[in-house]
């Protein structure tokens, strides 16, 4: 099997065609702007660390904000600035390069021009990214999807070359940077985890054919090699973060919320059993009294908790804090009572929380769960019918393209001139006008662009809201009729392997989705934002996989097989 080659000019034509679609995409999204808005644990917070950033402050003063999420989304922003790029701009430049990546890698596994083209469109065009929330609010759901498919990309990439036995070690410790670059992006990235399971078994596949293989020895060292690289790539990163965040705070660690520290005092808080327990609710009135009786430290929480601050900011319009909020009411409240001065002091009373919870659950004070080092609530069995019927609903949603919000041309930015300034500075890009009155004195051509636009849009989202979900369907058919030639003794294709890593992928994040709607959320949207890339991804997988159902198909690819050397 030898990696496809074509002529110079059957190359041009696919690549000046991503092109031409490129350009089509970036003119629809022209009109797009920023809409600044007072988030302190969302969009401000990006835009503001990213400004300590490009002053050279790394993440700014410490303050119960400054660790509470990755550095990955505030380094890309800073980055685009200094690159001179307006965010909107350089976030849709990158979600196209992993579309072209991804187009690359299909093209070497033998694509058609005509179907390199539409793979590209296919995934260019995903509306995604002229949804809402990502886009006029500087959200990390506007680089997340766009570094997973980078993901996918860059390991199809890899596969092609070891199944030719080419040289892929640089684009493999590439891939293992790009991971450590998306662990720090969102908290969520353990769904990657069995990706790269099905992407490590399969590389070990096509590294023991009998045409490539020079011994198991030789497999054994390959693998491990792979392993290793992509390992030290997230390593390094990780490593990098943690080291500017201890030379600047005094704490090792990519987030506060990932900490030792935080860990111990918030699992110590979730491991504690009630009576009474409902969704969403992970910290209740109930565990919150026990734990004030067993730990001095937290019960100088206790009046911000259940008469103060706590209660009438996080709590308003809840029987009790919702498992969304918690954690940031948490760090709130340690900021009132003077903590996230200093980082050491922190994290050693956090760790005091901690360690005064778990001797009192061991001294049998309260009853309480074995030692819980998880941030997510505690499961209970009740839940488990519920779960499953949530997953396949979130599957649902993420193959008809489900969760989008229109992004409304009469939401105007907050009246806060020193924020807009910052928005304006930070992001590049055009901000909307502060007020509705302001708005209503938009020019009438720029009322127009954005109309025309959004009618292209709404057609577009037409076609994604019913097509992919028949073809992700016909995906799972392939898939099945390709196990059966396998197990008949038909050789896997890389892209059988690409196929199966992408609906792991997609059955992983929805896993993760699923145990957020059960215990924190009731509902999500932005989050599947991730997906739509990967299902579009996982069908042109599958589309490659179907040529390989054809017997001809199959017998040229075992003779071409055998004459590779």
């Amino acid at each position: 099997m030898r990696i496809s080659t074509y002529p110079v000019s059957d190359s041009r034509v696919w690549m000046v065609a991503c092109l031409a679609l490129a350009l089509v995409k970036l003119w629809l999204l022209s009109p797009q702007e920023v809409i600044a808005r007072s988030a302190p644990h969302d969009d401000t917070l990006f835009v503001g660390l990213a400004l300590n950033i490009l002053q050279g402050e790394w993440l700014g003063a410490y303050n119960q904000f400054t660790l509470m999420k990755g550095s990955g989304y505030p380094l890309f922003i800073a980055l685009s600035n200094l690159l001179g790029l307006p965010l909107i701009l350089s976030q849709e430049l990158l979600y196209l390069g992993s579309c072209f990546l991804f187009t690359w890698g299909v093209r070497l596994m033998g694509a058609s021009t005509i179907l390199a083209c539409i793979s590209f469109a296919l995934l260019a065009f995903n509306p995604f990214t002229y949804n809402f929330f990502p886009n006029v609010y500087p959200f990390r759901f506007g680089i997340y999807p766009a570094v997973s498919l980078m993901i996918f990309a860059l390991a199809q990439i890899v596969l092609v070359r070891a199944s030719h036995a080419r040289r892929h070690w640089p684009l493999t410790f590439l891939l293992g940077l790009l991971l450590g670059w998306f662990w720090n992006i969102r908290g969520e990235a353990i769904w990657i985890a069995p990706v790269l399971g099905v992407f490590l078994l399969f590389y070990w596949y096509v590294t023991s054919r009998p045409e490539h293989s020079k011994g198991s020895r030789h497999v054994l060292i390959s693998v491990t090699a792979t392993a290793v690289l992509v390992w030290t790539g997230v390593f390094l990163v990780n490593t990098a973060i943690s080291a500017k965040n201890y030379q600047t705070y005094g704490v090792y660690t990519t987030n506060e919320m990932t900490s030792p520290a935080f860990k111990s005092a918030y699992g110590g808080l979730l491991r504690i059993k009630t009576v009474r327990w409902e969704r969403a609710i992970p910290v209740n009135e109930e565990a919150r009294s026990a734990a004030y009786q067993i730990s001095p430290a937290f019960r100088q929480l206790q009046h911000y908790f259940e008469n103060g601050r706590g209660a009438a900011t996080w709590m308003k319009g809840f029987p009790d804090y919702p498992a969304a909020y918690f954690p940031w009411a948490f760090r709130d409240g340690l900021y009132t009572i003077g903590l996230f001065r200093n980082a050491g002091e922190t994290h050693a009373f956090l760790e005091q929380i901690g360690r005064e919870i778990d001797e009192g659950c061991d001294s049998g004070r309260v009853e309480c769960r074995p030692r819980y080092s998880n941030l997510a609530p505690s499961w209970h069995s009740e839940w488990n019918v519920l779960a499953a019927e949530i997953f396949f609903q979130t599957i649902s949603k993420m193959v008809k393209f489900q969760g989008f919000v229109g992004n409304g041309p009469r939401l105007g930015s907050m009246d806060d001139d020193k924020l807009v300034t910052n928005y304006k500075y930070v992001t590049q890009s055009p901000v909307r006008p502060q007020s509705h009155e302001l708005l209503r004195r938009v020019p009438d051509f720029h009322k127009q662009r954005i109309h025309e636009r959004r009618i292209v849009f709404h057609k577009i989202l037409w076609i994604y809201r019913h097509i992919p979900q028949v073809a992700f369907v016909f995906g799972l058919m392939i898939l099945f009729a390709r196990a059966w030639q396998i197990v008949r003794g038909a050789p896997l294709s890389v892209s059988d392997g690409m196929s199966l890593g992408l609906l792991a992928g997609i059955s992983s994040y929805a896993a993760i989705l699923t145990v957020v709607q059960v215990t924190s959320y009731s509902e999500i949207g932005r989050q599947l934002n991730t997906t739509y890339p990967i299902v579009l991804a996982f069908i042109i997988s599958c589309t490659m996989s179907f040529s390989a159902l054809r017997p001809d198909r199959n017998r040229q690819t075992q003779q071409a097989a055998g004459g590779s050397g």
